[in-house]
């Protein structure tokens, strides 16, 4: 039996043309990660959050990410007040030399799902921006503006979603 050239070249060159493929180059999504309880990044996060400098407010915190994005670290934090003092909700937070909040679902509110998704959607929209996928930072997120989209278009009311926190830039 006799082997071509051609065969050899193709047997030699499929795995080097295979690990240059786009999908195997993709650049790897920046970690995750949690800071740990009574480290300064989680209580500069939480500091953000608090409604007011040197607050005492103690939270109970469901859920914390801190990603970095292109240009900044940003922050997912899922909190409730541990006395109810206060609202707890979603936030999302970005540090260019400190932390401050930049988005927040909070208890009550009574927007309409319209004004809901479009909110969900514009944080994507900055985050993307930065190259960070929104489900990456804020797991479900989403799946939660495509719910609200549809009742919006369902003319579903919205009121129980909540207050939707600062203007994004």
């Amino acid at each position: 039996m006799r082997i071509s050239v051609q065969t050899c070249l193709a047997a030699i060159l499929a795995p080097a043309l295979l690990a240059a493929s786009p999908a195997m180059s993709a650049p790897k999504p920046a970690p995750v990660s949690t800071p740990s309880v009574g480290s300064p990044e989680r209580t500069a996060i939480l500091d953000a959050i608090r409604p007011a400098p040197g607050s005492k407010i103690r939270f109970i915190v469901h859920d914390l990410r801190v990603i970095k994005g292109r240009n900044a670290r940003f922050a997912y934090a899922a909190v409730e007040p541990s006395q109810q003092e206060y609202d707890g909700g979603e936030f999302i937070l970005k540090n260019e030399g400190r932390w401050r909040v930049v988005w927040s679902v909070t208890g009550g509110g009574t927007n309409t799902c319209a004004d809901i998704a479009a909110y969900y959607r514009d944080i994507a929209r900055m985050l993307v921006a930065e190259g960070i996928a929104a489900d990456r930072l804020h797991p479900g997120h989403s799946a939660e503006e495509r719910r609200l989209q549809a009742a919006a278009h369902d003319d579903a009311d919205c009121n129980a979603i909540g207050d939707l926190g600062p203007e994004l830039d």
